[in-house]
């Protein structure tokens, strides 16, 4: 009878490791803090302080400023002044665009007047540098995107007077907010949009954090180029830029690229909490998530003004990632699958070749902890939701959720070590690195960017499972080769991870919950013996899940700087027809406000879906409702050609809702019908948007079905009436309004 090995107690060491992993998933935001103003001023040149203090002078009072309105009147002089200032003659292009979305079924027109001037010789060639000015309603934009109009202004300050090898367009966009149709606007009609070849991008998502470079145009071998021609403390990973194109978001990188140009858009995006709110504001912008804005932009013109022109040359795709934020690695792609392959092969080696026991339990070992770590965190957020009224619990107290999610992958890693137990310890290991390695060869097959953040720690690992080949002692190649893997996969994963948590929320905690399993799992084996007891601390660590789970579900939710999103809207389209709406979302009204009118989740008359909602009284003064006109109607063999216009005299904003029943094929907007259009290949809704004092008079023509249908048009004035005095004063100040902001609507049916 074969005697089992006597079980020790867990290492230091081994403890150690736990608490050392638990800690730096939940803190790992530190390693990416932006550097300071003045090491970014030592190390670019770029001058943060002169930046912040012209976008003080830009903001004025800081009122909101969207698209054709009296506010970004102002806000345009003020801009036009800090140019002349600089010793450049800028010039505004005024435009009345369109821009048409197939993929979400409808249109945006507004007035735009962009912004442009330029350094350098004439020519074609040239880097752009853009941004954009306009704001969303509901907030000032200090962050977005007054940021990166400071951070262009700034550039163009540094480059004032000197010789430049190549042109400089400088181009600070309007109404990017209400569909990139400033951007739209440049690419398509203006003389100077054929002169650009690079483009470079500064956008923002809240107020803080470090600058990341999240986008690039394919293949992309010329933008990293330039981005990495200079040291510089650069956040971005080619697996970002890959998930990006992906997700429904725009900023007016999009029509840069449609353009062909190449392209390096940064953002900052921290917190999201703040984005298009009153919050993103002066008093709560970083400055210096603006200066590594600004100084990884200014490097990456001065990296395309000195790269020589490749005439004919072919231009590589490539994937790269920051190291900590200081430096940048960048691979060929075919590196990226030869670094992971080798790493799969040798860790296949080094697992059949670690004797008869154990063989399918390590390999299953894995499996485990990925499905304990997935399925206790989906479990735990699921009874989160349900016993959580607020939408986005972690809003003010993040970290409860991180600490939940990341202790559940420690669970999952643990469990996965007690299935092992008395298997050596190099097939346990190579276990886990045949799960990194595969999972990340079949993730390279929708996100080829992604291979970077596992393919350097692959080739360490695999190298030291090829020379358990050898006489070296096992032991020590376990010790060092495992955990300088480790380290190495947590160096590239960790960053990306946070990013990942603050862009997406933490509703999908429980995947980074089973992706950080993984990575425990790799650190942890090195530091493991097989007769290791684990119940102990398995009992520690669910305590540990129950523990941030009571915290998480009692956590505040929202605070006076990490706010609710949350808009009161007065909706009217007729004497019995008024009510007080609330969002974005179906949360449930704030007590206060609750107290007031009795809100209630369902349909709303004459609106266009399921809304929070109330009586309200009615309006003061003159209602603003939208007319649609029939100019004229024909038919055809695709079905009804209509020229219409749109009447709202006085309206800020007016949608028109067409249902699906109308069967639209095509949509066109603006000057004699020619500023924008968008074709349909299948009935969906549509949406029609014009933004701003230009919107009184609104042409379109439209191709739809034969058999009229039920259109509903909405004319918004901005700002509430004496009658919402005291839901306004209910509304406590830990919420807040956000994009649009608080409006009046005017909402009624027409038959088209």
């Amino acid at each position: 009878m074969t005697q089992l090995p006597r079980l020790s107690r867990p290492s230091i060491p081994f403890l150690l490791a736990l608490v050392a992993l638990l800690l730096a998933f939940c803190f790992k935001g530190v390693l990416t803090a932006p550097p300071s103003i003045s090491e970014t001023l030592a190390t670019t040149g770029f001058d943060t302080k002169a930046a912040i203090g012209r976008l003080t002078r830009i903001l004025g009072d800081e009122r909101p400023h969207p698209v054709d309105s009296p506010a970004n009147d102002l806000v345009r002089e003020r801009i036009l002044s800090e140019i002349k200032t600089l010793g450049y003659t800028p010039e505004v292009r005024d435009d009345f665009a369109c821009r048409g979305s197939k993929r979400f079924g409808g249109m945006s027109c507004a007035r735009v007047r962009n912004i442009l001037f330029r350094a350098g010789p004439s020519g074609g060639g040239a880097a752009l540098i853009a941004s954009h000015y306009d704001s969303v309603p509901a907030g000032p934009g200090a962050g977005d995107d007054g940021a990166g109009v400071a951070a262009t202004l700034e550039i163009a300050a540094r480059l004032a007077g000197s010789k430049l090898s190549k042109p400089v367009i400088f181009l600070i966009t309007d109404g990017e907010e209400v569909g990139l149709l400033g951007a739209t606007s440049f690419v398509r009609k203006d003389p100077w949009a054929k002169d650009v070849s690079f483009a470079i991008n500064m956008e923002a998502r809240g107020t803080g954090g470090p600058a990341i470079m999240f986008q690039t145009s394919m293949p992309n071998g010329r933008d990293i180029a330039a981005l990495t021609a200079m040291p510089v403390r650069t956040i971005a990973n080619s697996m970002a830029a890959d998930i990006y194109r992906t997700l429904p978001n725009d900023t007016d990188a999009t029509e840069f690229l449609g353009k062909g140009y190449d392209v390096v858009n940064f953002a900052f995006i921290n917190p999201v909490a703040r984005y298009h709110t009153p919050r993103d504001s002066l008093a709560y912008l970083e400055h210096a998530s603006v200066g590594h804005m600004g100084g990884a932009a200014l490097i990456a013109l001065e990296g395309h003004l000195a790269a020589k022109p490749e005439a004919h040359a072919s231009e590589a795709q490539v994937i790269y990632s920051d190291i900590l934020g200081r430096f940048m690695l960048v691979l060929p792609v075919a590196v990226g699958y030869a670094l992971l392959g080798f790493g799969l092969l040798a860790a296949l080696f080094a697992y059949a070749r670690s004797g008869p026991t154990g063989a399918a339990r390590a390999m299953v070992a894995p499996l485990v902890a990925l499905l304990v770590a997935g399925g206790v965190g989906f479990g735990a957020l699921w009874l989160i939701d349900q016993m959580r009224v607020e939408s986005q619990w972690w809003f003010a107290t993040p970290m409860a959720g991180r600490a939940l999610v990341y202790s559940s992958g420690l669970l999952g890693a643990l469990l996965a070590l007690w299935l092992c137990r008395g298997i050596v310890a190099t097939r346990v290991l190579a276990g886990a690195w045949i799960w990194v390695t595969g999972l990340f060869l079949a993730l390279s097959i929708v996100s080829p960017g992604s291979m970077i953040l596992a393919a350097p720690s692959a080739g360490i690992a695999g190298l030291g499972f090829l020379l358990t080949a050898t006489k070296v002692d096992r032991g020590l190649l376990l010790k060092t080769f495992g955990l300088a893997a480790a380290f190495v996969l947590m160096v590239f994963i960790l960053p990306a991870l946070d990013f990942a948590e603050v862009g997406l929320g933490l509703g999908l905690g429980w995947a980074f919950g089973a992706v950080g399993t993984l990575l425990m799992l790799c650190a942890l084996v090195p530091v493991w013996q097989p007769n290791t007891k684990i119940a102990g601390v398995s009992f520690l660590t669910l305590v540990v899940v129950s523990g941030t789970l009571v915290w998480a579900v009692f956590a505040k939710a929202y605070s006076p700087d990490i706010p609710r999103p949350l808009n009161v809207q007065h909706w009217h389209g007729g004497e019995a027809e008024n009510a007080w709406v609330l969002g974005p979302g179906d949360e449930a009204a704030p007590s206060p406000m609750q107290a007031i009118a009795p809100f209630k989740l369902a349909p709303l008359k004459n609106g266009d879906g399921t809304r929070v909602h109330a009586t309200a009284p009615v309006p003061t003064g003159a209602t603003v409702p939208a007319r649609i006109e029939i100019l004229s109607e024909t038919k055809s063999a695709e079905g009804r050609i209509l020229k219409l216009r749109v009447l709202a005299q006085g309206a800020d904003e007016v949608v028109l809702s067409i249902p699906k029943e109308a069967q639209v094929r095509s949509l066109s907007g603006g000057a004699n019908g020619e500023a924008g259009s968008v074709d349909f290949d299948k009935p969906q809704g549509h949406g029609l948007r014009c933004v701003g004092r230009s919107c009184v008079q609104w042409d379109l023509e439209v191709i739809l079905g034969t058999t009229p249908a039920s259109w509903i048009t909405f004319a918004t004035v901005r700002g509430l009436g004496p009658e919402a005095t005291p839901l306004i004063k209910a509304r406590p100040p830990w919420a807040s309004p956000v994009q649009g902001g608080d409006k009046r609507v005017t909402n009624q049916r027409q038959k088209i």
